[in-house]
């Protein structure tokens, strides 16, 4: 066994494909009757406790922390600009945002409307894999078709703001913002802790201090300022920074640890580190859960984003972490991810891929000859797990097919 890392962490790949696995599995089995409560997210939605499903989401924050860290620190070593740095954040930041709010109005796209619902979303989806598609590397390709390609995407965007009818809106412009919509959240979280990184940059301990600051602001504005200011769901930002925002600094935390020029050198000193940062992030959430009976904010609950909830599920990604770095990295057992790989490469699209698929479904189901096959499939608990497992890895393998073709995106 190789006692020094090798300078690409593997197992960074493989965790984050491990989690779009488990989000393409949990948006599915959602639709399934008869599946047990610890698949989907807890009910009541204000209940103290969380499921598996609450895991998935903050696992993104944690995997965009690590990837801060060893992202911004590659530019940092190329000694590009602050302000070419910066604007690379700031439009990473907006293109989450963006995509995320186009997503979030699917919901709420009234039928009838100009066009059907579903051929909005397929349209809208088409249109972002245009516009922020990333051309393959090492293939010669026109720089004028792939603006030809990027600008067509942008106008259908624009198009469709028009085309677009929402339920009880008004106006030329029916888009609204209910809320950011998860890839939106994961943006204002990741802008929080490019922020944090980019000054204190490898010190880990004052990283520590920025996100206890982080879930001490946020338990702030919840007992002082609730239903004082004007908190909505697209407003609170002592969920969408604060609470968000510390999830992601101690992904980023552990990214330092894991860089290959960093301190600890051997892959034992890394994951005996990982082991006792799991174990205080796990303390401290244990600690603050105890005084759960004194107010809401010590609850474990995704939905309020308490910092209990937070600290737990950053622990469990600290020690998922430990066993894919040990099976990847120290082991070399890397055969196992080969499937996971592509979707931990080009996340963004495989998010966005199961959408339009089902957009698709939904429209072959409204057609005269529609069989509604995929909707039987969910209406029992034996066939609808084997159809959410098929279709989660489908759609992994369906992402790594496409990547080769071409088809990836870059924000």
């Amino acid at each position: 066994m190789k006692s020094n890392p090798a300078p690409r962490i593997a197992s960074i790949d493989a965790l984050r494909g491990i989690a779009i696995l488990a989000m393409l599995f949990v948006n599915d089995i959602a639709g399934v009757d008869g599946a047990p409560a610890w698949m989907k997210h807890i009910s009541p939605s204000d209940a103290d406790g969380m499921t598996f499903a609450d895991i998935v989401f903050p696992a993104f924050l944690f995997i965009v922390g690590m990837s801060i860290s060893l992202a911004l620190g590659r530019r940092i070593e190329r000694r590009e600009s602050p302000g070419k740095i910066w604007k690379h954040i700031l439009f990473r930041t907006f293109s989450l945002l963006f995509i995320g709010v186009y997503m979030v109005n699917v919901e709420s796209h009234a039928d009838p409307g100009i066009l059907n619902p579903h051929v909005w979303a397929l349209l809208m989806y088409v249109g972002v894999i245009m516009a922020w598609n990333a051309p393959l590397r090492g293939r010669e390709q026109k720089k004028t078709a792939i603006l030809a390609m990027k600008i067509s995407g942008a106008l259908l965007l624009m198009i469709l703001v028009l085309l677009y009818r929402g339920n009880g809106a008004q106006g030329l412009i029916q888009m609204r913002v209910p809320w950011w919509g998860i890839l939106g959240l994961i943006g204002w979280a990741y802008l929080v802790g490019c922020s944090a990184y980019l000054p204190l940059r490898r010190q880990w301990p004052a990283l520590i201090g920025v996100m206890t600051l982080l879930y001490g602001v946020y338990m702030v504005i919840e007992v002082v300022f609730y239903g004082v200011l004007w908190i909505t769901p697209w407003s609170n930002f002592g969920i969408i920074l604060c609470s968000h925002g510390a999830i992601v600094i101690s992904g980023v935390i552990l990214g330092i640890i894991i860089m290959p020029d960093t301190s600890l050198k051997t892959h034992n000193q890394r994951m005996r580190w990982g082991l006792f940062y799991g174990l205080g992030l796990a303390s401290a959430a244990f600690l603050l859960h105890s005084f759960d009976d004194i107010h809401r904010i010590f609850t474990i609950n995704k939905n309020l984003a308490t910092p209990s909830w937070g600290l737990w599920c950053s622990a469990i990604m600290v020690w998922c972490w430990l066993v894919v770095y040990w099976l990847i990295d120290v082991k070399g057992w890397k055969g196992w991810a080969v499937v996971l790989k592509p979707a931990g490469r080009n996340a963004l699209f495989a998010y966005i891929l199961a959408p339009l698929i089902y957009s698709i479904f939904s429209l072959l189901e409204a057609t005269p000859r529609g069989s509604g096959f995929y909707s039987r499939l969910g209406s029992g608990y034996s066939s609808g797990l084997w159809r959410s497992l098929v279709f989660a890895f489908a759609v992994t393998w369906l992402t790594g097919g496409l990547s080769r073709i071409g088809i990836k995106l870059k924000l």
